[in-house]
């Protein structure tokens, strides 16, 4: 009976091992790292007109909510325009009208931006400078995040002479010009002068003073942002890599599922203004370097929806699940998770069911097009000879399968259903806009959904960008624009910035340190003093002592030696032009006067006036006029050392003393008699 009872204790204590070894076994078994992993950021508001141009592209495309931005893109808004990028759940970037901005660098390390006009203003609400940094290259001058909070940068316009940087909510930055730099704390605002007489040099001020509409907006951003976001479901449905995912509470509800786990179904308000709506349905594709045909959403709230995860058609109504049956160990962004196939002369595609793996649609294109290629965030561009310029980051990667079931879609429940997931379009106008989209006949559905997904068999061959010729719709191509663009000749940054790379540290150790190390010394936390010392030290970097070279050091050097006066009292030496002295000192040696570090004659006494009594005052003569003139400069004679002769001593002679004359003598006075 013991023995039972302990085998049974034993099976429900390895029970929970064995089902997670088995759960982590199936995560662990495939681990889908694409081919392709830059980051990417979103549109996540505009208000407005702005126009994007893609890295290596002339033609600049219309900017629309969740447009995917990615490194390189140059962004530009116009008059009475804002728009919101979102980088993830703790970033996000606003520019005003007439901005221009470039993305310089979009990475997990850090990112960098480029604002050579306009204003933007950045939200960070976490921030670990150890781990990550974020840079803004304005004209002359580099601004580094230290701390959350919100930066503001007013970079004028191209004839401006100066800038200014804000510093509001806590935070704290490092601001850089052309020759120097300082640390702008929270509630603080520099001007940064970038041009003129007083060129590096930057006045402070407080930063209430300069509040206008732009920063009341964003204020009103980060209040709608905080509610999404206290409201989401991170780290409970979802990581934190579906940044967006905070759209969802308001447009839909989570439910569960006996067969998927918890799902979002969306509000049928929310999808109540598309005409038989499913997913993949409205919006656009678009060409996005480095990963060719993506999706752009119409709906308000699909970024996460239409990037990461599954959707699935159960119970009568679609719903998005987060993730597939395989999971990775990190949720990849995705351009769209779709099976795309070429029937007769249509395009057909649908939602990647729940069972299959990633099926990359554009890996026929990457292999045919050799193009930018960007893997583990290692830019590597190809030219079209297929030579790469810069070989050390090519990495080969092993496709993953995209099938696991070897069963088609069309019966494999919970996959599509017929007539409402399987989207076409003639190949001729793929690409060009979102008009003639249509939904495929029943045999060319039932020939789509028969094929297994595999990665095996090439997808099919979609056309290049370029093949479009500038044919495209207007909704995404801006053929006439209002404003012409041109990138501004106004130089962004302190520094020569690599991409991907901080400019922070490089900075501060060039232009506050001048390449010197600075000295580090313990503070009191209670008195803000020097821990250990007396008294307060100076200087911020350690100095370099001169270097003095010996005398044995000079032997091969030419030594001049100025002249000396000798004291009062001793024998004079006199040199002669070959070093020999003189009679007086015949028996000397010749004497080697070393160089003197200083003059060694005795210091200069001014001679002391005696004002003589003043005499009554006299009317004061006034000499005529005379001729001014200039002298000519003579040339400067050194005068020769003389000898120093004492006088000889003179024999102290007393003087004489005369005989008084009898006529000197005084005369005796008369005798007076008695009478």
């Amino acid at each position: 009976m013991n023995s039972a009872k302990k085998t049974l204790w034993a099976f429900f204590l390895l029970v929970p091992f064995l089902l997670a070894g088995t759960a982590f076994g199936s995560d662990d078994t495939y681990d889908d790292i694409p081919e392709v992993t830059a980051k990417v950021a979103r549109v996540s508001f505009i208000n407005g007109e702005a126009q994007i141009r893609r890295s290596g592209s002339e033609e600049w495309e219309r900017v629309t909510k969740n447009l995917p931005i990615v490194e390189g893109d140059e962004i530009a808004t116009e008059r009475n325009s804002r728009i919101e990028i979102q980088f993830d759940t703790e970033r996000y970037l606003r520019l005003d009208e007439n901005a221009y901005l470039k993305m310089t660098s979009i990475r997990d390390e850090g990112i960098s931006v480029s604002l050579p006009q306009g204003t933007l203003l950045l939200r960070v609400l976490a921030f670990d400078k150890d781990r990550s940094f974020f840079e803004i290259d304005a004209p002359r001058t580099t601004v580094a995040v230290q701390k959350a909070g919100m930066y503001r940068i007013d970079a004028g316009q191209t004839d401006d002479t100066e800038i200014r940087v804000t510093v509001t909510e806590k935070g704290q930055a490092r601001v850089y010009s052309e020759n120097s730099g300082f640390t702008l704390k929270d509630g603080r605002s520099a001007k940064v002068f970038i041009a003129g007489s007083y060129a590096g040099e930057w006045d402070i001020d407080d930063a209430s003073r300069y509040v206008d509409g732009f920063s009341s907006w964003s204020i009103e951003r980060d209040t709608i942002i905080a509610k999404k976001l206290r409201e989401a479901s991170y780290d409970k449905y979802y990581d934190r890599d579906f940044y967006g995912a905070e759209d969802l509470n308001e447009n839909g509800e989570w439910i569960y599922t006996r067969d998927y786990g918890h799902v979002w179904r969306p509000y049928s308000s929310a999808i109540r203004g598309y005409d038989n709506w499913s997913p993949y349905r409205y919006g656009t594709w678009r060409w996005i370097p480095p990963y060719g045909w993506t999706w752009v959403n119409a709906e308000s709230w699909g970024w996460a929806t239409y990037h990461h995860g599954r959707w699935i058609h159960h119970g009568g109504h679609w719903v998005w699940t987060p993730y597939g049956q395989y999971r990775s160990r990190r949720s990849w962004w995705r351009p769209a998770l779709v099976v795309i196939s070429y029937i007769g002369n249509s395009i057909c595609w649908y939602p990647l069911p729940y069972q299959y793996r990633y099926y990359n649609y554009n890996r026929r294109y990457n292999v045919r097009n050799n193009t930018t290629t960007i893997i583990n965030n290692n830019t590597t561009i190809i030219n079209n000879n297929g030579n790469p310029t810069n070989p050390t980051t090519i990495t080969v990667i092993p496709e993953p399968r995209a099938g696991g079931t070897g069963i088609p879609p069309l019966g494999n429940p919970g996959s599509v259903v017929p007539g409402t997931g399987v989207i076409a379009i003639d190949a001729s106008e793929f690409g060009r806009g979102q008009k003639n989209f249509r939904t495929p006949s029943p045999a060319v559905i039932k020939e789509v959904l028969s094929k297994v997904p595999d990665a095996d068999q090439s997808p099919p061959l979609l056309p290049n960008y370029k093949d479009l010729n500038g044919n495209v719709s207007s909704e995404i191509l801006v053929k006439n624009p209002k404003f012409e663009y041109a990138k501004p000749q106004v130089k962004t940054g302190a520094g020569e910035r690599e991409i991907g790379n901080p400019l922070d540290e490089k900075l501060r150790q060039q232009k506050v340190y001048g390449n010197r190390d600075p000295i580090k010394t313990e503070t009191n936390s209670n008195t803000g003093t020097d821990a250990g010392n007396e008294t307060r030290g100076t200087g911020a970097v350690i100095r370099t002592p001169p270097v003095v070279k010996r005398d044995d050091e000079r032997s091969d050097e030419t030594v001049k030696t100025p002249p000396t006066r000798e004291p009062r009292g001793s024998s004079p030496i006199i040199r002669s032009s070959g070093g020999k002295s003189d009679e007086r000192n015949n028996d000397s040696p010749p004497i080697k006067t070393p160089r003197p570090d200083r003059d060694t004659r005795p210091p200069y006494t001014p001679p002391v006036r005696t004002e003589e009594p003043r005499q009554p005052s006299q009317p004061r003569k006034v000499d005529p006029p005379r001729e001014t003139y200039e002298p000519r400069p003579q040339p400067r004679v050194e005068p020769r050392p003389q000898p120093r002769v004492e006088p000889r001593p003179q024999p102290k002679v007393e003087p004489k003393s005369e005989p008084k004359s009898e006529e000197s003598r005084p005369s005796p006075s008369p005798k007076r008699e008695k009478p």
